[in-house]
């Protein structure tokens, strides 16, 4: 098997066209900036439409919790059937999922705006405007998310490169996360500018949110080197039914499921109402703590997702990667909370051991892409049919209701140790629950990940036989295709 080419960062611009299916690095880089752009714009829905409503809007915990919630059910389930009717069509040019890359962003873009926008209405009037956005945000949205992950399996017909391009494309995917994590860092310079939190989100959602999906049009110059022939047409229970074939899909589901503890309360909380450095006659607030924290506890781990691919290979495989990742976390956390984040010296410990954590952690998401875009040729190799839409749209599926999961488990727990989205402090019932509620329930949520996942396969001389086999296929059926048109 021929080794990928390698990548340096440094001569983007001046590689030369892909043989044999390899992407360029060029191509590369404006696939990986289209990610960074479209998470910094998820982020800003992900990571603060909950704080928005209840900080700014002053919506309680249990009404934002659970309407986001529902909706959140509402955005998973429509995704696999976004992805089946994406399965279904070829477009005139040959193309399967390039199409869907371009004007979306746009309105996606405009539509995150919106949802930061305080119209100075009553309660339920605000929850009714974001519903409405948010549900017309959901369905642009999901075209895109599936077109824009599922390049992944057709930019190459290669694992090894596969593996290359998501090491990059999460690189980007993780700088996009990163600059929405910036936001605690603009919250906290509201007073000393002298402006106002709700001010302060609405041009971070202008920024990011539209910006970002501007920067995600570079998808558009990606290219799909993957054959597809449209599959005959069936009914969409068929269609999902046929899903059961992937098993790899199926476990790596149950898995993520468990990621709906890690982040069911933003740190934000923490922070803010937790958390004061004072040094002398200089006190750090809790938001500009944040951001210092995030930054150094992410370090390594962003330098490190640039040898992700040779990270895995030293080790063995991307499996045994994230079985690394998540044992370490669990063991890191609980080591971490007993020592607390109290005093200086306790903070500048815990940050060490979160940064060495956050080194193999951070690489999951690599490795989890990779393994899905594997078990995609090992679909079309037991079924005859290549089924990137449904399989990142139940990807997209699973994201959704982690985060529909994510919201109950947000309105249950903040109503149970009585946050007051109206009060400037909050009771001592909130206040001791916020150090285990962050650092613990990140670490049950790693335990629990592993359950289902030690059971996915992960050989290499099956994905080469697979591969070899796939590529004689392709072959085969183009010389068919070809032999038909000349005989008409």
């Amino acid at each position: 098997m021929k080794k990928p080419k390698t990548l340096n960062p440094f001569k983007f611009f001046f590689s030369k066209e892909a043989e044999e299916g390899y992407v360029p690095n060029r191509e590369l880089f404006a696939y990986s900036a289209a990610l960074a752009g479209q998470n910094a714009s998820y982020g800003m829905i992900s990571q603060w439409l909950n704080y928005f409503m209840t900080e700014v809007l002053h919506i309680s915990a249990g009404s934002t919790g659970t309407m986001m919630g529902f909706i959140r059910i509402w955005d998973a389930v429509n995704d696999p059937i976004v992805g089946t009717l994406i399965d279904r069509h070829k477009f005139k040019n040959g193309n399967k999922l390039h199409p869907y890359l371009g004007k979306l962003a746009v309105v996606i873009g405009i539509l995150t705006a919106l949802m930061f926008v305080d119209f100075g209405v009553g309660e339920t009037a605000a929850m009714l405007i974001i519903l409405f956005i948010y549900i017309a945000w959901d369905m642009t949205y999901s075209f895109q998310d599936v077109a824009l992950w599922g390049m992944m399996s057709l930019i190459t017909p290669h694992s090894d490169e596969r593996a290359r391009v998501s090491q990059w494309i999460n690189i980007g995917a993780g700088a996009g996360g990163a600059i929405a994590g910036a936001v605690p860092f603009f919250l906290g310079m509201t007073e000393k500018i002298g402006t106002t939190e709700r001010t302060m989100l609405l041009l971070c959602a202008i920024v990011f949110g539209l910006g970002g999906e501007l920067v995600s049009i570079s998808a558009m110059k990606t290219k799909e080197r993957v054959e597809f022939v449209a599959p005959p047409k069936q009914s969409l229970w068929r269609d999902l039914n046929e899903v059961r074939y992937n098993r790899t899909l199926i476990l790596l589901i149950l898995a993520q499921l468990t990621n709906a503890l890690s982040g069911a309360i933003p740190w934000i909380y923490y922070f803010k109402y937790c958390v004061e450095i004072r040094i002398g006659d200089t006190v750090i607030n809790g938001e500009t703590t944040q951001t210092i924290y995030g930054i150094l506890i992410g370090a390594l781990g962003t330098v490190s997702m640039f040898f992700a691919v040779k990270i895995a290979d030293r080790i063995g495989s991307m499996k045994k990667l994230i079985i690394l990742a998540q044992g370490g976390n669990v063991v890191i956390r609980v080591i971490a909370y007993f020592i607390g984040f109290d005093t200086i010296p306790q903070m500048l410990i815990v940050i060490v051991l979160m940064a060495l954590g956050n080194i193999p952690i951070t690489l999951i998401g690599i490795a989890q892409k990779a393994l899905l875009s594997d078990s995609i040729d090992y679909m079309e190799w037991k079924t005859g049919k290549r089924k990137e839409g449904i399989t990142f749209s139940l990807q997209n599926l699973t994201s959704k209701m982690i985060d529909a999961l994510k919201s109950f488990l947000f309105a249950l727990i903040f109503t149970l140790v009585h946050y007051d989205s109206k009060a400037a402090v909050q009771p001592p019932e909130f206040i001791d629950a916020q150090w285990p509620l962050f650092m613990l329930l990140p670490a049950l949520a790693s335990f629990l990940y592993l359950v289902p996942f030690i059971f996915i396969k992960d050989d290499k001389k099956q994905k080469a036989q697979i591969e070899k086999e796939l590529a004689e296929h392709h072959a085969a059926k183009l010389e068919q295709e070809a032999l038909g048109t000349a005989q008409k």
